[in-house]
């Protein structure tokens, strides 16, 4: 099947843009925007991804009419992209291979990670209830996690891969939770795009108005409208307004349906956005969507410009080079220079050539860097500085320092140079939640009937994330939204009886 084409998104876009004016004209004739042939539910989801689908199971178990809209004619979020891997503590996986962890050790290392400017709250629900939501997939969606492999700081023991049999594990989550939506009856509505919500004079949230291959139709909902379409990556001027104009010249390394239905949709109930400059970023090759994080974290080589310079210190992470790489070079481009030496190469180089990725190997420097088109003096004096600091240990007195713990020389032929360029994951921002999933406003309350989950909301994640905790998120605040939303909409049935 075929996701949504660039034409198609590019229309629904604008007319998304446009209704979200169009709602910000007046309450009263927002609420007056119900067409006969509306349909009502107990609970309306946006987005087929992980958080949609749990969101939308979750309901439907707790006795809801559910249904689910997708815009594109299949789910197309991050999740399909992702290694599929769930971070979480005190999982039977955990106890099995005798980890040894502790729900205030794993709060502390998600804060950690978020500078200490994630939500404290939302951390915390997310540390409380991710066992629970490992256990769920495991028994009542049937998930498969393999064997916990011990990793460097944050993962340690904590992350669940998902088994994906040939797909990534991120797309066997998504195949498996759809699978069990089927299973239940729960309706997923492919091709059929948000582009307002319905909301009473209160600013209430009742229903959402959509555009399908039919046009516009209109889903009313008693518990709400639940959020789950990802977050803004792939939206040019959100991610210019709220992150920068280098950002958009980044390598999108996930999903471009990402566009802001979230924000856009949002801002006329006067929402309050969250951590909208944050995003995760990671390395990539454009063309081929190759990653080099591998030799980026091996330790060695250094790190240039397309003029030949080096811009930043080497001992930084992967996601910190990315990021920076965007922002520091004009292209952003740039190359790895590393030395047959490299203890990476037999796992890096094959990866490329599998894809047919480009990269410069020579026996000098010189003949290199005519290989990939970098400027041979610069790059040939640099090498030698490098060299030269190492075996003087002055690499920290080079402009800009370099930190190497472990330090190797660029000496050994053949020679190496690895592209890589910036590119953006995910972005973290969004409509601020609170532990309910409730999506919150300007004063500081509770939006009614307007819930968040996943990548839609924000909040939890500052700066980096564990990795696995992004789909853990998603089971955590998904399954709550679910909860939340069906006992909204039986108390509201029970209501509107009286």
């Amino acid at each position: 099947m075929q996701g949504c084409s660039r034409r198609s998104l590019m229309k629904t876009s604008l007319i998304g843009a446009a209704a979200a004016g169009t709602a910000s004209l007046g309450a009263a004739q927002a609420a007056q925007a119900k067409p006969v042939s509306a349909k009502t539910y107990d609970v309306v989801v946006l987005g087929a991804g992980p958080s949609g689908l749990v969101t939308a199971i979750t309901a439907h178990d707790k006795g809801a009419k559910v249904v689910v809209l997708e815009k594109c004619d299949r789910p197309d979020g991050n999740a399909i992209f992702a290694l599929g891997s769930v971070c979480g503590w005190g999982t039977r996986h955990q106890k099995e291979q005798g980890i040894t962890d502790t729900a205030d050790a794993f709060y502390a290392m998600m804060m950690d990670i978020s500078k200490q400017l994630g939500d404290k709250a939302l951390n915390r629900t997310y540390t409380d209830n991710i066992s629970a939501g490992i256990d769920w997939l495991e028994s009542e969606i049937g998930v498969k996690f393999g064997k916990i492999r011990q990793m460097p700081y944050p993962r340690l023991g904590r992350t669940c891969r998902v088994v994906g049999d040939g797909l990534t594990g991120g797309a066997r989550l998504v195949q498996k939770l759809l699978e069990a939506a089927k299973k239940r009856g729960i309706e997923i509505k492919y091709e059929h795009k948000a582009i307002e919500l319905i909301h009473d004079e209160k600013f209430a949230v009742k229903g959402v108005k959509v555009l399908t291959p039919e046009g516009q139709k209109t889903f009313m909902s008693r518990g709400g409208v639940c959020f789950c379409t990802g977050g803004f990556s792939a939206n040019p001027e959100l991610v210019d307004r709220y992150i920068g104009g280098y950002a958009t010249r980044m390598v999108l390394r996930g999903s471009r349906s990402t566009t802001g239905a979230n924000i856009i949709l949002m801002q006329p109930l006067f929402v309050k956005f969250v951590n909208m400059d944050q995003f995760h970023a990671g390395p990539i090759v454009g063309e081929t969507h190759v990653n080099p994080a591998d030799v980026l974290n091996s330790g060695y080589g250094i790190q240039v410009n397309t003029s030949g310079n080096r811009y930043m210190d080497e001992n930084n992470t992967y996601v910190i080079k990315a990021r920076t790489t965007a922002l520091q070079t004009i292209d952003n481009k740039a190359w790895v220079i590393v030395d047959s030496e490299c203890s990476v190469l037999d796992r890096v180089i094959p990866k490329y050539d599998r894809l047919n990725s480009p990269y410069g190997k020579a026996d000098t420097i010189e003949e290199l860097c005519k290989q990939v088109n970098l400027p041979a003096a610069k790059i040939q004096k640099l090498v030698d500085q490098y060299n030269k600091a190492l075996t003087e240990n002055k690499l920290d007195e080079m402009v800009p320092p370099c930190t190497y713990k472990k330090p190797h020389p660029i000496a050994k032929a053949p020679f190496y140079a690895i592209p890589l360029q910036g590119g953006m994951t995910a972005t973290f921002g969004g409509p601020l939640i609170n532990t309910k999933a409730e999506v919150q406003n300007l004063d500081g309350k509770s939006v009614p009937g307007l819930y968040a989950a996943g990548n839609s909301a924000g909040g939890i994640f500052f700066f980096n994330y564990a990795g696995g905790a992004q789909l853990g998120a998603a089971t955590v605040f998904g399954r709550i939204a679910g909860e939340q939303m069906a006992a909204r909409a039986k108390a509201m049935a029970k209501t509107q009886k009286k």
